[in-house]
């Protein structure tokens, strides 16, 4: 069974988004604000967009997000 870990991003959102939207350039800042910073819904957008499987995004994600300031 899979583990569920928390969907929600736990990193400084401005500074994620900005990091997302210069390495996915076909993702928008409006498309990113409409995921609620869910990470799995980050992940299926950009499933979407670029064909990327999704868990793969979310592994990358939970792993950049290690490197990024934390929220406030």
């Amino acid at each position: 069974m899979e583990t569920m870990l928390p969907a929600k991003i736990s990193c400084d959102w401005q500074a994620l988004q900005a990091q997302l939207l210069s390495q996915w350039n076909r993702l928008t800042a409006k498309e990113l604000d409409n995921t609620m910073q869910n990470r799995r819904r980050i992940a299926l957008l950009v499933e979407c967009k670029y064909g990327i499987p999704y868990r793969l995004v979310e592994n990358y994600l939970r792993n950049f997000e290690r490197t990024m300031p934390l929220a406030a």
